[in-house]
């Protein structure tokens, strides 16, 4: 399990990667835009249905709207994110996990931080994600009995599938990605943005 030490100093590699990019490129490419306009040059892009500001050259994230930075980890994946995007389009192929790089290592982590906690939370009424998941963005999708896509940053979209259970089988669920999500980011951070957005959803269901 990784410590704050470790994400402190992912923070610190992944701002200096940033630094050697183009803003200009980077904001186009993952979507954004860049603000030349304020004090700070930053770039400004969406987190779920939040806009964050990304200072430049200092790479701190913070929301526009409160000016709370994100999560550390949120904050690492998002620096990961513009430093790696390219411009490139959506693939338009669905993955699960496992087709991931190194899916089949990090699955049961997962499938314990996101999978599971999606079904034990919706499976029994999937409608409910419907209604909750258009508060922070999410679109409904065309798979399985359920389903809604979420723009987690603007070219890194998730969907959640669920599928209702009977009196023989209990329901189900999935987590799927467009096949590009594997050149921003690793198995692990993956996981980590789907436990994320699955947790975010948990927290509105409970009110």
């Amino acid at each position: 399990m990784p410590k704050t030490d470790d994400y402190l100093n992912a923070r610190s590699i992944a701002r200096e990667t940033l630094l050697q990019k183009n803003p200009t490129d980077i904001a186009l490419y993952a979507g954004g835009v860049l603000d030349t306009a304020g004090a700070e040059k930053k770039i400004i892009l969406s987190l779920l249905n939040r806009k964050v500001g990304i200072t430049l050259p200092e790479g701190v994230v913070r929301y526009i709207d409160t000016g709370e930075e994100p999560s550390l980890q949120e904050q690492v994946s998002l620096l990961h994110y513009l430093s790696n995007t390219t411009g490139a389009a959506l693939s338009g192929r669905t993955i699960t996990f496992r087709e991931i790089p190194s899916g089949d290592f990090y699955y049961e982590p997962f499938r314990k931080r996101a999978q599971l906690p999606l079904v034990n939370t919706f499976g029994a009424a999937p409608e409910q994600l419907l209604t909750i998941g258009k508060t922070v963005g999410g679109e409904k999708a065309d798979m399985g009995d359920v389903s809604m896509t979420f723009p987690f940053f603007p070219k890194v979209p998730i969907t959640l599938v669920l599928w209702r259970g009977d009196a023989e089988f209990p329901p189900e669920g999935n987590i799927l990605y467009d096949a590009s999500i594997a050149a921003f980011f690793n198995a692990e951070e993956i996981a980590f943005l789907s436990g994320n957005l699955v947790y975010k959803l948990m927290a509105l269901a409970r009110g």
